[in-house]
């Protein structure tokens, strides 16, 4: 691993010592914790060989195998559509860079000048692909086992908060996932009415699956007319 990619400053190292408490976790091979924290902008204006992009493939993949690992087997009954949306709900990218912002990841970016003065070190992608990429960097250093103990350090709390029911506020998946499943068909949504002033609108849904299952709902926004129709179809397939 080249060298140069070492953290170089006192306060950087002293910050990684804080991002390594953080993680649980301390690199043998600190270089490659420093390559997980350089962007592209930054490796372009130093002309580095490298920048954390093939880490953050890396630890993509990573993470979703853990998590489809934990969620697996902390959720036995539940169908494969629950499961991805129970997934999701922690691996989504604002997710993902608020576990970013809460290491401290931001504080330790090495990122080019024009990145940082326009918020780099603030910005979800960045912090997304960072925290992946240190996973990545924590697999290669230390293997499945360490990147393992640092994901539940990292996540348990998250996984522990899930709800047992993702439905339960998302009737558009849960009906997506049951036509899907069962009739092989994607619901369709159709706004049939518009009513009030403009700033007081209310609109009306009508969804349908396939020829012969039909629902309507009502909101103050078609998004939330869509939602309520869904579950008004939903109620009907219960009975």
């Amino acid at each position: 691993m080249n060298t140069s990619l070492h953290l170089a400053s006192t306060e950087k190292r002293m910050d990684r010592t804080a991002l390594e408490d953080a993680l649980g976790y301390s690199f043998r091979d600190v270089s490659l914790l420093a390559l997980a924290l350089t962007h592209r902008s930054y490796s372009n204006e130093h002309e580095l060989p490298a920048d954390n992009q093939r880490l953050e493939f890396l630890g993509d993949a990573v993470l979703g195998f853990l998590l489809a690992d934990r969620v697996f087997r902390g959720y036995a009954t539940h169908p494969e559509g629950m499961l991805t949306i129970l997934r999701a709900s922690i691996a989504s990218g604002a997710a993902l860079a608020e576990k970013a912002r809460q290491l401290g990841l931001g504080a330790v970016l090495r990122l080019g000048n024009g990145e940082r003065i326009t918020g780099g070190a603030d910005r979800d992608s960045n912090l997304t692909d960072a925290l992946e990429a240190v996973l990545g960097a924590v697999y290669l250093d230390g293997e499945l086992s360490a990147v393992s103990d640092v994901f539940d350090r990292l996540f348990a709390e998250d996984l522990a908060a899930l709800q047992d029911d993702p439905w339960r506020d998302n009737p558009k998946g849960e009906l997506q996932s049951i036509a899907q499943r069962e009739y092989h068909v994607q619901p369709t949504y159709t706004i049939i009415q518009e009513a009030g002033p403009e700033h007081q609108k209310r609109f009306r849904s009508c969804v349908t699956v396939g020829e012969m299952l039909q629902a309507e709902g009502s909101g103050m926004t078609k998004r939330a007319a869509q939602a309520a129709a869904a579950a008004a179809l939903l109620k009907q397939m219960e009975l």
